[in-house]
């Protein structure tokens, strides 16, 4: 989906964010002998424990005496209401945990690799209610299946993300309003939005209350967890005071035609609807508001127009802006009254009025100090989505590759749900990704100015960079990019491949490296585990090397098989007797590289 669409927590929002340290376990309430701290954990997509490391930094379930005991469960020492929470996990082959929100509301973990249609059973999913009195076969219900499977493969790190509201209830206990998750995020992908909870979740504490710990299950297989970082919200407590407001019609180059208003008055919170929707005019408000604690407090603006935000005497924002454009700035507010004044100045016609001021103290909703119908709700943007059908996709686009624009990029889609990107101008690959295909709406909504298209799965980030090189030996420097002398593309041609789920036809990227004529074609292992590149290659191979991974470490985790980057994906390699895959160090980055001497052609694996 669309990033910037998405409520993405890593980082949360930049303020007041806390994460527990986990160097030790005294963050969690009387953890059970399954819990560990380590340094790290290692595993393989076909093995069913993980290995750990000595150190801190990662905590790790191992199942130690019988299954399903609830005490092997782990409770949070903090307790919330509204939380924003973010973790990375990892967990072995057929494992299984999950984690309550409140100790009662849980998004399920679940080895659900290769699925390709979950439900409320499997990783990321909202997990079901349970009632025996339904009747056999019906005791599950109101569970939510994620919208399309975002798991990784067994021993790869999964990020998780998680928007929660918690129920609310009146002085007398009776709830008011219902638990809801307003977003989950799975690797990247959106996969629930805007669900409400009736009840509590199978497993749950029965009785739903405002503030309780968050729990993961410990008591199913084993699973590990890092970077578990929170941002809770207490309802605000600031007050606000009516404002007094002065409206001038007719307004040039900022200045109002006349010193004298058309309309005066005052209103409980600045508002648009004193405005008529035209184009020429200035609106002014001057107010109070009170401050019953002290702290660094978040003051926000939005507006379409010319504004300037003072508080205190203090100019928070001032200048011509756009929705969806927030100026923001920090700012020290003792305890007591303080003033504000507001001039929003509209001289244009072909944008309406919205006007939306916000402060918000750490730890704290935010508060609307205009009311909230004077700030426009975000239009909406259609998904413009290319879908793969019964043989491969390709779709030339813009590709965003972390902050540069890749202009001569190619994606190509799958029908078994691999996709991936590649730079036609460096041969390498750019993302791959395992999920829907491609969001294309950045090239055909409005004016399509960006022209990007991005993936709509669980992306794998990989160097754009040409995997073959001619090194004088092992330790080389791998060339970032080559220049058209050195590299010339010489366009694709489709070729057909047969595997056990029929014929289908995929572009093989053909290039001249320095004399070397290379062909090199992608395609799907036969179960989807990840994809082959097999580069063939005419002429001399002498002192030719295979660049084949790149990242902050690479650790062999089988025969021949390395996780890469972190545990984000796995390379599985296929030496001979005088060709081997070497692991070296190269400008601050682990690198897997093979000489190809006497060779005609190479083929790797990466699974993900």
């Amino acid at each position: 989906m669309l990033k910037k669409l998405l409520f993405l927590l890593t980082p949360l929002t930049g303020f007041a964010q806390t994460q527990i340290p986990l160097n030790d376990l005294s963050a969690f309430k009387n953890p059970s002998t399954n819990w560990t701290i380590e340094g790290g954990v290692t595993g393989n997509f076909n093995a069913e424990s993980l290995t750990a490391t000595a150190g801190k930094s990662v905590i790790v379930c191992t199942i130690r005496g019988k299954k399903y005991q609830t005490n092997d469960d782990l409770y949070s020492v903090m307790e919330h209401g509204d939380i924003k929470m973010s973790m990375d996990f990892m967990i072995p082959k057929g494992s299984n945990s999950g984690l309550y929100l409140q100790s009662r509301y849980e998004v399920q973990i679940l080895d659900s690799w290769l699925k390709k249609v979950p439900n409320d059973g499997d990783c990321g999913a909202i997990y079901h209610r349970w009632d025996e009195s339904r009747g056999k076969g019906n005791e599950g219900y109101e569970g939510h299946a994620p919208r399309q499977n975002a798991c990784k493969a067994p021993g790869l790190w999964n990020h998780l993300e998680v928007d929660f509201k918690a129920p609310t209830f009146d002085a007398s206990g009776k709830k008011l309003t219902n638990a809801r998750f307003n977003k989950v995020v799975l690797n990247g992908v959106l996969i629930h939005e805007n669900i409400e909870l009736l009840g509590v979740t199978r497993g749950g504490a029965l009785q739903e209350v405002a503030k309780a710990p968050f729990r993961i299950q410990g008591d199913h297989g084993q699973v590990a967890f890092k970077n578990i970082v929170y941002e809770k919200s207490e309802p605000s407590k600031l007050t606000f005071s009516p404002a007094s407001y002065e409206y001038f019609e007719g307004v040039k180059e900022g200045i109002t035609k006349s010193n004298t208003p058309t309309a005066t008055g005052t209103v409980a919170r600045p508002t648009m609807k004193l405005a008529p929707n035209q184009s020429d005019f200035v609106l002014t408000f001057k107010g109070k508001f009170n401050v019953p604690e002290a702290d660094n407090y978040k003051i926000s603006c939005q507006w379409n127009g010319l504004g300037t935000l003072v508080v205190d005497n203090d100019t928070i924002a001032n200048g011509w802006y756009l929705q969806p454009d927030e100026h923001s700035k920090i700012k020290q507010l003792s305890v007591g009254e303080h003033t504000y004044s507001i001039r929003y100045v509209k001289e244009f016609s072909w944008r309406k009025n919205s006007l939306g001021i916000f402060i918000q103290k750490p730890l704290s909703e935010k508060a609307s100090l205009t009311e909230r119908t004077s700030l426009l709700e975000p239009e909406p943007i259609p998904l413009v989505e290319i879908k793969t059908n019964d043989q491969p996709v390709l779709q030339r686009s813009f590709m965003m590759f972390g902050k540069t624009k890749k202009t001569h990029a190619i994606s190509v889609g799958m029908p078994n749900g691999l996709s991936f990107s590649y730079d036609l101008n460096q041969g390498g690959f750019l993302h791959l990704w395992r999920g829907k295909f491609l969001n294309a709406t950045e090239m055909w909504h409005d004016r399509g100015e960006p022209q990007t298209g991005e993936p709509m799965g669980t992306v794998v980030t990989s160097n754009d960079k040409f995997p073959l090189a001619y090194l004088s030996n092992a330790d080389t420097a791998f060339p970032d990019s080559l220049t058209k002398n050195d590299l010339k593309y010489k366009g694709y041609k489709l070729e057909k491949r047969w595997s056990f789920s029929g014929e289908f036809t995929y572009p093989n990227f053909m290039y001249e490296y320095k004399g070397l004529k290379v062909n090199d074609i992608t395609t799907p292992l036969d179960q989807f585990e990840g994809v082959n590149r097999n580069l063939k290659f005419e002429g001399e191979a002498g002192q030719l090397y295979a660049l084949m991974a790149e990242g902050s470490d690479i650790v062999e985790v089988g025969t021949n098989r390395y996780s890469v980057d972190n545990q984000n994906y796995y390379v599985q390699v296929f030496p001979t007797e005088t060709n081997k895959p070497i692991v070296r160090n190269n400008n601050g980055k682990k690198q897997l590289v093979m000489p190809l001497n006497g060779l005609k052609e190479i083929s790797y694996h990466l699974i993900f």
